[in-house]
């Protein structure tokens, strides 16, 4: 009879991964335990002070200012109703994608929903005028995650569905005419994270298309357009953002030529910021077109395609799979950056929280009340910065990026 066998190792579960990732070696069980007991020490230290020492007061009280600022308090109803239009068709996506195994949707469907329910129970401690409309919010999502999921047929709509919910939230926020319930709001009324959410969507969406644009203008065999965009983008990314948003406050209604009362605020702080990220966005682009391999442009010509089919169907898609972590990690930058706007009279999320920060209530507290307001902002903008790096992962595995 031949030897028995040793039954094979685990290879799974947390056991093994602590053996192999932490305590592989003394010298690394070593360097685990201490760094562990470090992060032990801060963590209790920070936690004993967030529920003990730190004046929350402020914070709790300045909720309205924090989410829509100077937004008539009559017309909330408004933002939270743009809001349950997005959760409504997010939890749409979300459930048609569940038939079809796509979880990139649903995860982000469902971080926004515990979100809406979060600031809900909020809302029944610090923020009675809110409770009811993160409710609605939550309800709609949740109603639009079970028609998706009960309706199939629902998903040929959703790409005109997301289109027309552009045009009903803007005219949600916005509104129109002198009257009534849908009466025009003032851009200068608008603030707080609505405006951060405002300014960074917008941004987004149209410098993507604008740096891919500029990018495969910059790789043109014509010359005067390869300059133009070479321009462009070398003269965008030598100057800071500030100074770009410096430049927007004067230079848009001289190139309009307006009057500088009839071009507001925020429409030119959406000028400076998504010029400036179509510059860096054109570069991030220009490497992934860099990496295609040469073979697919011969590939391509060979099948006799035109430049256009070339471009649209062979190459653009390889570049963008390449590089979508750093067009996500550029997405991430214009969210945050969006707290430089002060520069034009804007009051976004961040400079709300000076405002709080100097107000009577906060400077009677001992010491101010900065690194309260510090902490709350800090843990919101890793929220939504934290969502998109964990969608971008999930993309990414999804489509195979660094597998071969």
């Amino acid at each position: 009879m031949p030897p028995l066998r040793e039954p094979p190792k685990r290879r799974r579960g947390a056991l093994v991964w602590l053996r192999t990732n932490l305590f592989s070696s003394w010298g690394n069980a070593l360097a685990s335990l201490l760094s562990m007991g470090v992060l032990l020490y801060l963590g209790g230290e920070l936690l004993l002070w967030v529920l003990t020492q730190a004046h929350w007061g402020p914070v709790w009280a300045n909720l309205r200012l924090f989410a829509v600022y100077r937004y008539p308090p009559e017309l909330l109803w408004r933002p939270f109703a743009a809001s349950a239009v997005v959760l409504l068709l997010l939890g749409a996506t979300a459930g048609a994608g569940r038939r079809s195994g796509e979880s990139i949707a649903g995860g982000v469907f469902w971080w926004f929903f515990g979100l809406s329910a979060l600031l809900t129970l909020v809302g029944l401690v610090a923020w009675p005028v809110a409770r009811w409309g993160w409710l609605a919010v939550g309800v709609a999502g949740l109603l639009g995650y079970l028609a998706g999921r009960v309706e199939p047929r629902l998903a040929r709509a959703l790409p005109w569905s997301w289109g027309a919910s552009l045009v009903i939230v803007v005219v949600l926020l916005n509104g129109f005419g002198t009257g009534g319930a849908l009466r025009s709001v003032s851009t200068k009324e608008w603030g707080g994270f609505m405006l951060t959410l405002v300014l960074s969507i917008v941004g987004i969406a149209i410098s993507f298309p604008l740096g891919i644009a500029l990018a495969l203008g910059r790789r043109s065999k014509l010359p005067i357009i390869r300059v133009v965009c070479v321009g462009f983008i070398e003269v965008v990314r030598g100057a800071p953002l500030i100074m770009w948003l410096f430049i927007a406050s004067l230079m848009v209604p001289l190139v309009l030529d307006v009057s500088p009362s009839a071009v507001g605020p925020l429409s030119r702080a959406m000028v400076a910021v998504t010029l400036f990220s179509a510059a860096y966005m054109a570069e991030n682009v220009r490497g992934g077109l860099q990496a295609v391999p040469k073979g697919q442009y011969e590939a391509a010509q060979a099948l006799g395609l035109s430049g256009w089919q070339r471009t649209r169907l062979i190459v653009l898609p390889q570049a963008l799979r390449a590089v979508i972590p750093a067009i996500v990690g550029q997405a991430i930058a214009l969210f945050k950056d969006t707290s430089l706007v002060f520069i034009v009279g804007l009051f976004d999320f961040f400079n709300v929280g000076n405002i709080v920060a100097n107000q009577s209530a906060s400077l009677l507290v001992p010491g101010g009340v900065r690194l309260e307001l510090s902490l709350f902002l800090a843990v919101v903008y890793w929220f939504f910065a934290y969502r998109m790096s964990a969608a971008s992962r999930q993309l990414e595995r999804r489509l195979g990026v660094g597998e071969r």
